[in-house]
C-alpha cells in the first residue's frame, strides 16, 4: 500500500482592497475556499466531509440558503482526544512499552556506576544513599510532576508533541511565527472572513481583563507581556527554542540507539572477559543496522511486537529489585528521604547530577512520541507500571551496594539473583540486549514525529511521509529520514567505539532539551492560558532552576564527548535555520510574481463597485455603478486579449481541457484577483490555448480515506471565461492517482461546450520546474566591501549549491501522480514550464 502525506499549506495574505473588487454573496470562490476539513474521527471527519458542497458549475443559479457562506471554523482534533474506550486505551498503553519505554527502561544498566562519588575506591554507605535518593527526587519531580502531570496536558498541539508542537500552539494564539504557512491545528476561514479581516503579526491582545483580584504587579506584568516590542521578541525566542530543541532531539537520536546497544552488549564481557571491544563493536553495528531495517514495518506493529519483551524486562527489574531489598535488608529505604541526596550534593557538589540524570533519559520521548499513542495511554503505563519497577529496581541495587561497595563497577548484573553465569544472569543478560535495542526505538519515533510536523511548518525539506496505520494519523514513517539517521548512528557508534565513552558525553543533550522544554512552557503558560504570573514563576524556580543546574554539570562533560552533542545540535539548528530562510525567500518571489488577471487580460478589468459588508450576518452584497460604461462584447469575446511586450495579443482556443499544477498551488486557490506566473508566460508565449483550463490542487486531508463522491472540489474563476481552480482531495492512506476516472468526474462537472462532451477533448497536464539561482548583487558604483562580497558569495553558494538542488529533489512530483493506460501518452499529454527564479 502506497501512503502519501500532504505538505504544510501555505496561507497567502491578500490585500483586503483588491479582494473586495470582485466579491460577492453569491462567490464561488468564497464557498470553494472554505472547504477545507481536518480530521476528527472517520464518522464525524466523513459528515464535515458530505457537509461541503461541490460546487455544480453547469448550475449558477442556487438558492438564498445557498448563498450562505459559512463562517464557523472547523478546528483540528486528533483522534487521541477523544474518548477512547478502556480496551483500546489498555492496549495502546502496553504498546507504549514496547515504544517509548525502552530507553528510560533500561537506565538501571548503568546509572549508579555513573555517578561521580566522592571517592569511587572507598565508597561509604551514605554515598550509595545518596546516589538512590537523587535518583529518586529527579525521576519524580522531572518525568511525574513535569512531564505526566505538566507538559502532556497542556503541551500538545492538535495532537502532536515535542516543541515544535508547543512553537505551534502558541503562534496560534498570538497569531505570530513564520509567514505563508498554516499552523497545525488553526482554524480554517472561509474567503469572506479573510478579506474582510485582515490578521497581523500584533493583533494578538489578551483577552483577560483587568481584575481587582490581580495586583499592581500582575497588572504591569500583563501590560509587559503585550507590548508589541515583546511579542516581536516572543515570536523570535519561541522560533530559535524550536529549532534548538529539535536540533538537540536529532542529536539525542544519534547517542541513545549507540549507548543502548553498546552497554548492552559490552554485558557479555562480564562474564566473558575474552569478547573483546571489537567484537562488541561489530555486534552493535549489526543489530543497529537490522533496528533500522525493520523501521519500515510501522510503529504499531513493532512497538506491539516489542512490548512483550519490554513487559517482561520491567517484570524481571521488579522481582530483582523486590529479592535483593528483602534478602539484604530494607534500609535502603531510608535513602528516600532528601536528607541524603542533600548530604551527597554537600560532598561532591552538582557534578553527582550529570550522572544520576541518566536515569531520566528517554523522558523527552514520552512527549514527542504522544502522536503515536495519545495522551492517556503513556501517562497510565508509566504512573501505575514503569515509575513502580524502576523505582524498586534501583532501591534493590542499593541495598545490594550497602553491603557490597566493592561491586561499583556493575552493580546491575552483581546484584542479579545466582550470581553471574547463573541462569537468572543470562535470562537477564538477554533481556537487557532486547530491551536495549528497543530502547533506541523512542528516539527513532521521536525523531520521525519531529520532522513531520516541521514539514508541515515548512522548516525541513519534504521527505515522503509514510502514514503506517489508517486509525491513528501520527503513526508515521520516513524511509529517507530513517536511512540518513541509520548513517549517523552507525559512524558515532563506530567512532566512539565503547560504552563508557558514549556515556561520557552523554546527557548534555538531554538535560538542554529539558530547559528548552521548560522556557516554551512558561511562555504557553503566560500567553496561551494567561495564568496568574505566580503560577510561571513557581514553575521557573522548580523545574526551570533545577534544569540549569543539570545543564551546568553536564557542561564538564564537554572535553570527555560531550562535544558531540553541541556539534550536531549546531549543524542541525544551522540547517533548519537555513531552510526556512530560503523557503521564505521563494515564498516571497511567489507572492510578488503573481499577476493580476486585469493587469494579464486588460479586457477583463472589473468595473468600480460599491460593496456592502454584513459582518454581523457574515455576507456582502456588490452593486455595480450603473453610469459605468462598458464594452461587454470585447469582455466576453471568444478570443481574450493577452498584454504582453508586443502589445496586445489575441489568444486562440482549441478544443481541449488543460490541468496546471503550480509548484505554490495555494497562492491559485486563495487568491482571486491574481494567477500564477508560470501561466502568464504560457498565454503570453503561445499562440493558443486549450477552451477549458483548470487549476488543480492536490491536497492530502488527515484522514485516512476520501469516498469517490467528496474528492472532487470544482469552482469557476468568475473573471475569466472557461477558467476553473479544483481541488483533488485524498486521504493520507489514499494512493494518490490521477487517471481516467478522475478526469471523468471532472468532466461530469464541466458544462459542454459547443455541443462536444470534455471526455472526448485532448487533455494536458501542465507542471511547473523551476531552477531557483542566487539573485546577483546591486550597487550603483559596482563596488563591494570585502566582507560583503564574502556573504554574498556564501549566500550564493548556500542557495545555488545547497537549497536549489535539495528543493528541486523534494519537490511534489505531480507529475508522477498522473497516470495513464499508455505510457507513450506521458510525451503526448505532459507539458513542462519554468523558469530561472531569482531570490
Amino acid at each position: 500500500m502506497v501512503n502519501n502525506h500532504d505538505a504544510a499549506s501555505i496561507n497567502s495574505q491578500e490585500d483586503t482592497t483588491r479582494g473586495l473588487e470582485n466579491l460577492d454573496a453569491n462567490s464561488d470562490i468564497a464557498e470553494f475556499n472554505s472547504g477545507k476539513v481536518e480530521a476528527t474521527g472517520d464518522d464525524e471527519s466523513e459528515q464535515q466531509l458530505r457537509r461541503i458542497r461541490t460546487l455544480n458549475v453547469k448550475d449558477p443559479e442556487r438558492d438564498e440558503e445557498s448563498q450562505d457562506i459559512e463562517i464557523g471554523t472547523i478546528e483540528s482534533q486528533d483522534v487521541h482526544q477523544k474518548k477512547m474506550p478502556l480496551r483500546q486505551v489498555l492496549t495502546l498503553g502496553f504498546s507504549t512499552l514496547g515504544a517509548i519505554y525502552g530507553d528510560i527502561g533500561t537506565s538501571p544498566l548503568y546509572v549508579l556506576n555513573s555517578i561521580k562519588y566522592p571517592d569511587p575506591n572507598n565508597m561509604t554507605k551514605e554515598d550509595v544513599m545518596g546516589g538512590i535518593s537523587i535518583i529518586f527526587y529527579l525521576f519524580t519531580f522531572i518525568v511525574i510532576f513535569k512531564y505526566v502531570f505538566i507538559v502532556l496536558v497542556i503541551g500538545p498541539n492538535n495532537g502532536d508533541g515535542g516543541q515544535v508542537a508547543i512553537y505551534a500552539k502558541i503562534c496560534r494564539y498570538l497569531k505570530v511565527g513564520l509567514k505563508g504557512i498554516h499552523i497545525p491545528g488553526s482554524p480554517e476561514k472561509s474567503d469572506l472572513e479573510l478579506l474582510t479581516r485582515q490578521e497581523t503579526s500584533s493583533s494578538w491582545k489578551s483577552t483577560r481583563s483587568d481584575s481587582s483580584r490581580f495586583t499592581r504587579v500582575s497588572e504591569r506584568f500583563s501590560e509587559l507581556k503585550n507590548k508589541p516590542s515583546t511579542l516581536k521578541f516572543i515570536s523570535k525566542l519561541i522560533l530559535v527554542l524550536c529549532f534548538l530543541g529539535c536540533g538537540l532531539l536529532f542529536s539525542d537520536g544519534m547517542l541513545t540507539p549507540t549507548t543502548s546497544v553498546l552497554s548492552a552488549i559490552g554485558g557479555i564481557q562480564i562474564a566473558k572477559p575474552s569478547f573483546s571491544n571489537n567484537n562488541v563493536l561489530a555486534v552493535s553495528e549489526v543489530i543497529l543496522f537490522l533496528l533500522f531495517v525493520v523501521q519500515q514495518f510501522g510503529s504499531h506493529k513493532i512497538s506491539f511486537s516489542f512490548a512483550p519483551i519490554v513487559f517482561i524486562w520491567m517484570i524481571g527489574l521488579l522481582v530483582c529489585g523486590v529479592y535483593n531489598i528483602v534478602h539484604w535488608g530494607p534500609d535502603i529505604f531510608k535513602s528516600l528521604s532528601p536528607y541524603y541526596a542533600v548530604k551527597l550534593l554537600q560532598r561532591t557538589g552538582i557534578d553527582v547530577m550529570s550522572g544520576a540524570m541518566l536515569a531520566i533519559t528517554g523522558t523527552e520521548a514520552l512527549f514527542a512520541d504522544i502522536g503515536h499513542f495519545g495522551r492517556l495511554p503513556i501517562q497510565l503505563t508509566l504512573g501505575c507500571f514503569v515509575y513502580p519497577c524502576l523505582m524498586i529496581a534501583y532501591l534493590g541495587q542499593g541495598a545490594y551496594l550497602l553491603h557490597n561497595l566493592d561491586k561499583i563497577s556493575n552493580p546491575f548484573y552483581y546484584s542479579i539473583p545466582g550470581g553471574t553465569n547463573s541462569g537468572p544472569y543470562w535470562i537477564m543478560f538477554i533481556l537487557a540486549t532486547l530491551a536495549t535495542i528497543i530502547a533506541s526505538q523512542a528516539l527513532i519515533l521521536g525523531v520521525f514525529s519531529i520532522v513531520t510536523q516541521l514539514i508541515n511548518l515548512d522548516c525541513f525539506p519534504k521527505f515522503k511521509v509514510v502514514h503506517v496505520s489508517k486509525d491513528h494519523i501520527g503513526k508515521v514513517y520516513i524511509p529517507g529520514v530513517n536511512w540518513l539517521l541509520m548513517v549517523g548512528v552507525l559512524l558515532t557508534t563506530a567512532g566512539f567505539k565503547t560504552s563508557s565513552n558514549v556515556t561520557a558525553s552523554y546527557g548534555l543533550g538531554i538535560s538542554l532539551d529539558f530547559a528548552v522544554t521548560s522556557i516554551l512552557l512558561v511562555i504557553l503558560m503566560v500567553y496561551v492560558y494567561e495564568v496568574n504570573f505566580l503560577i510561571p514563576l513557581a514553575y521557573t524556580l522548580v523545574f526551570l532552576s533545577l534544569e540549569v543546574t543539570l545543564v551546568i554539570a553536564n557542561l564538564k562533560k564537554v572535553p570527555h564527548g560531550a562535544w558531540f552533542t553541541i556539534m550536531m545540535c549546531v549543524i542541525f539548528f544551522s540547517f533548519l535555520d537555513f531552510w526556512r530562510w530560503a523557503r521564505h525567500l521563494k515564498l516571497r518571489y511567489d507572492l510578488k510574481s503573481n499577476v493580476r488577471i486585469s493587469d494579464l487580460y486588460p479586457q477583463l478589468k472589473p468595473r468600480p463597485a460599491t460593496v456592502t459588508v454584513d459582518l454581523r450576518n457574515n455576507s456582502a452584497r456588490v452593486v455595480p455603478q450603473e453610469d459605468e460604461e462598458v464594452d461587454m462584447k470585447e469582455m466576453f469575446s471568444e478570443n481574450l486579449k493577452v498584454a504582453s511586450k508586443f502589445g496586445k495579443l489575441t489568444l486562440n482556443k482549441y478544443d481541449g481541457v488543460a490541468f496546471m499544477y503550480n509548484d505554490s498551488p495555494y497562492y491559485v486557490m486563495r487568491s482571486p484577483n491574481t494567477v500564477p506566473n508560470i501561466y502568464a508566460q504560457l498565454v503570453r508565449s503561445f499562440a493558443s490555448l486549450p477552451r477549458v483550463f483548470i487549476f488543480c490542487y492536490i491536497r492530502v486531508l488527515s484522514i485516512p480515506n476520501v469516498p469517490p463522491e467528496d474528492r472532487i472540489l470544482l469552482g469557476s474563476v468568475k473573471d475569466i471565461p472557461d477558467h476553473y481552480k479544483c481541488v483533488l482531495r485524498f486521504g493520507y492512506s489514499d494512493n494518490i492517482v490521477i487517471d481516467s476516472s478522475i478526469i471523468a468526474a471532472i468532466s461530469d462537472e464541466l458544462p459542454p461546450i459547443e455541443g462536444i462532451p470534455v471526455e472526448d477533448w485532448n487533455t494536458l497536464h501542465i507542471f511547473e520546474n523551476n531552477k531557483i539561482l542566487s539573485r546577483d548583487m546591486e550597487s550603483e558604483e559596482g563596488r563591494f566591501g570585502f566582507f560583503r562580497r564574502m556573504i554574498h558569495g556564501l549566500r550564493k553558494t548556500s542557495i545555488n549549491l545547497v537549497f536549489s538542488p535539495l528543493h528541486l529533489m523534494f519537490l511534489q512530483n505531480y507529475d508522477s501522480n498522473v497516470k495513464f493506460k499508455d505510457n507513450s501518452e506521458d510525451a503526448e499529454r505532459k507539458l513542462y514550464l519554468g523558469t530561472v527564479v531569482k531570490i
